[in-house]
């Protein structure tokens, strides 16, 4: 099975069923408040009938692994909360647990099951009043569609007006458990005739909640029943990812089914709404019709859909199709997704107009598609963007436009804070030998991934040192001053441009694809004035780049600033930076956050989002100290909690040096410089363990990038917690090294964090997360801090939590 991973929903996968059946007394009154012990005989969830998709498989989407149980009296108090560990029940059969609690009538019966989350678990854990758990929500931090989970669903029950009699026998109550999460299969059969053809480039889905509470609501007045307001875009998600589809079958005529299963939480939209009919109808097409192509005209807002995307090819040109299906309780007019059920939606593809879906459909004409991932928004921080071009035979120009269209030819052409390059700086490669060693850093790690290098644009090398510019002691590297403005794809192997040409399709049979990157510079605003440029795409289909109408794709891009911690125009404002005894310095540090969470976002077309969205992470080097006298921390230095800088090259090398300011110094210029490598506890190992040396296949010439699957190191997605923030620089002169010139962004200190909250920072953060710090407790420690309550706490190296990172001003 297929192991996906994704970054939605955390918790992922908790439903609630509500029944309201009660437990009669045959002994009329019932005293209150003394010892009893009652047996839950719990039946097991079933999200109906069984598709063959991958998502969870059904021996693990239905066992128990874990309990907990919470009994409140009449008044709605907790009188009972309790957690039941190792149970590891699965199948049909019932479960029966014997619970101690206490007597009464009007009693109420809470469960919930298979909670991995430590921060839900110690949410249960702290509910003292029903009030209380029917606040807690459930977020879009874990749940990834369901794509990651080899864990059991979370399920819930609840009973009401139960009457609990004192002793050791006080009766059986019967509970149903009921999955939180609705349940998707969905089949696109490609039925089209001979001579037309259906290329799939992925999904996405379209409004999909967020949040949801853990124990279902019905809709009242004063209560939506769900835990998303349908004006904040901040509650719903919209990916944007063109995830592949989970299998892939061939018919014996040579066409294509694929099919795909996913999770979502419940959205509750009603039925049709009426409007106005469009300009295009349907024959008949009225607001009370039964006919599946007006499900997305009549849709209500914030209805969640799938969307499709493909590209159609026919001998007298090429669709590209986006197919959104909406999805409710039938095909035409209702749009409920209900917690528990398991919905089917089958996609049949049989001409260029000729689509039984029930969706809506959107035709474009044209033989090319172009693709990215969540978005293309960058971060302050030097930042970038992956785009994946589809096409059949022909060649692609792709170039950087500034905001008005201007190319870097026009006279005030304002984007040069972007280029683009066929390499991917944020994926390491497999260290080679020889001459293709010559491409990447020079550097010994263990692990065997290494940086690539490249030759930075001329406006770069202008800014150079003779010393900085490593490519010169290669006589076979030729660089011409503004040569790499504009280059054709063979020459821009390692080039950073703002435009490159004749990138090649040289299959006359089917479409394929390439991906090139966007590259940012630093932003070193604050955030709430993005600055804007487009990239855009030409095709000339069959390489006649004489054609008199390419066709041209435009996206939009932009990068926003930091977020502000101090006020920038008081001159006191600032940490106090302490000195390695810990006393403090006469310097006073201005540091400022990242806006945006980049391990929660999918970035990489063509690679599985379940390698991408990993959200939390780990703080890594289990089991000894890095910054401390004492292996095992008994002697950390005193100025831990405030020196992030410092810490967080020193998780990464181990050859810093002190400068008079506590500044890092000197680091990551031997082969030899580099600490262990870690990728987020993908060893296998509950403990972080170092990447071992790679055995693994890769990409080949010029790049060498390892198998996106195996047990790699990934700058982003597959990293300790401190590295990860220093990945956040840019190797500006691209010898593979990120210096001390080059390190400015890093792992904030627990008191940074602290600074962040007392600066009433929290509605940037997520509130149901914790965040490390690069400040060490012990060896098997880091301090978190949280910003719900404002607390710094410590914990385990080997746990999982949010990771944003800082820079100096």
């Amino acid at each position: 099975m297929k192991n996906i991973a994704l970054i939605l929903f955390l918790s992922a996968l908790l439903f609630s069923g509500c029944v309201k059946d009660e437990f009669v007394s045959p002994n009329g009154n019932v005293p209150e408040g003394e010892p009893a012990l009652v047996s839950l005989k719990m039946g097991m969830a079933a999200m109906g009938s069984r598709a063959r998709t991958r998502v969870v498989p059904d021996d693990v989407e239905n066992k128990i692994e874990n309990l907990h149980v919470l009994i409140f009296d009449a008044q709605d108090n907790i009188v009972t909360n309790q957690r039941h560990e190792g149970l590891n029940v699965s199948g049909s059969s019932p479960l029966s647990l014997d619970v101690k609690t206490y007597s009464g009538s009007g009693m109420r019966i809470c469960i919930v099951a298979n909670t991995h989350d430590a921060a839900m678990g110690e949410q249960l854990t702290a509910v003292n009043t029903y009030q209380r758990l029917r606040d807690i929500v459930v977020t879009a931090e874990d749940l990834d569609f369901g794509l990651n989970k080899t864990r059991p669903l979370m399920m819930t029950d609840m009973k009401e007006n139960v009457v609990i009699h004192s002793g050791q026998n006080s009766g059986k109550i019967d509970m149903q458990l009921h999955f939180m999460t609705a349940k998707l299969t969905l089949i696109v059969k490609d039925a089209t005739p001979a001579g037309q053809k259906v290329t799939i480039l992925g999904w996405d889905v379209v409004d999909a909640p967020k949040r949801n509470f853990v124990f279902h609501r019905e809709k009242t007045p004063s209560d939506s029943g769900d835990a998303v307001t349908v004006s904040e875009p901040g509650h719903w998600l919209t990916t944007g990812a063109d995830y592949p589809f989970e299998t892939e079958t061939t018919e014996p005529d040579g066409k294509k089914t694929l099919t795909q299963g996913l999770y979502l939480f419940e959205n509750r939209r009603g039925g049709r709404v009426n409007r106005g009919l469009p300009i295009d109808q349907y024959p008949d097409m009225a607001y009370t019709d039964t006919d599946h192509r007006g499900k997305g005209w009549f849709k209500p807002e914030r209805a969640t859909a799938v969307l499709i995307r493909a590209m159609h090819e026919t001998s007298v040109g090429t669709r590209q199709i986006k197919a959104y299906i909406y999805l409710g309780s039938d095909n035409h007019g209702n749009y409920d997704i209900e917690r528990g059920n398991h919905y089917t939606f089958t996609v049949t593809v049989k001409g260029l107009d000729d689509i039984a879906v029930d969706s809506s459909i959107e035709y474009e004409n044209g033989d090319f598609a172009v693709d990215h991932g969540d978005n293309l928004t960058m971060d302050s921080h030097p930042d970038f963007r992956p785009m994946r071009i589809h096409a059949p035979k022909g060649v692609v120009t792709m170039e950087i436009q500034d905001e008005a269209g201007r190319t870097y030819k026009d006279p005030g052409f304002t984007a040069t804070w972007l280029k683009i390059s066929p390499l991917n700086l944020m994926f390491h490669q497999v260290k080679q030998t020889g001459e293709d060693a010559k491409w990447q850093q020079d550097a010994n790690p263990t692990s065997g991934f290494v940086r690539g290098r490249y030759i930075p644009h001329t406006s770069v090398r202008k800014t150079l040192s003779d010393a900085q510019k490593w490519w010169t002691a290669y006589s076979d590297i030729s660089v011409k001053d503004d040569g790499d403005n504009e280059m054709a794809f063979a020459d821009a192997t390692y080039r950073m441009c703002y435009k490159i040409t004749c990138i090649p399709f040289d299959n006359a049979a089917a479409v394929t694809n390439h991906t090139l990157y966007v590259y940012a510079d630093e932003f070193l605003q604050a955030r709430g004035n993005p600055r804007k440029a487009k990239v855009r795409f030409t095709f000339y289909k069959d390489g006649n780049l004489h054609t008199p109408n390419p066709e041209i794709r435009i996206f939009d891009i932009s990068q926003d600033g930091y977020i502000e911690v101090f006020d920038s125009n008081n001159s006191d404002a600032g940490l106090t930076i302490l000195k390695e005894d810990g006393t403090p310095s006469d310097i006073k540090e201005l540091f400022v956050f990242e806006n945006t969470e980049e391990a929660g976002l999918a970035l990489n077309p063509g690679i599985d989002p379940d390698l991408q969205r990993i959200g939390p992470m780990q703080a890594g080097f289990y089991e000894y100290t890095l910054y401390g006298d004492d292996i095992m921390g008994a002697d950390r230095k005193p100025d831990c909690y405030r020196n992030g800088k410092f810490q967080t090259a020193n998780a990464v090398y181990v050859d810093v040096q002190r400068g008079v300011n506590s500044e890092p110094l000197g680091f990551g210029k031997e082969k030899d410089s580099y600490r262990p490598m870690y990728g987020n506890n993908k060893t296998g190992d509950k403990e972080p363990k170092p990447i071992p040396a790679y055995t693994g296949t890769n990409s080949g010439a010029p790049y060498y990038y390892p198998d996106a699957r195996g047990l790699i190191y990934h700058p982003i997605y597959k990293s300790s917690a401190a590295r990860y923030c220093h990945e956040k620089n840019r190797d500006v002169n691209g010898d593979g090294i990120i210096d001390e010139s080059e390190a400015h962004w890093y792992m904030p200190a627990a008191e940074q964090l602290l600074m962040a909250w007392i600066g009433g920072l929290q509605d940037n953060f997520n509130l149901d997360s914790r965040y490390w710090s690069v400040s060490e407790m012990y060896a098997d420690a880091n301090h978190y801090f949280e910003f719900m309550g404002g607390g710094s706490h410590y914990e385990f190296d080997h746990n999982r939590y949010s990771v944003r990172c800082v820079r100096e001003l």
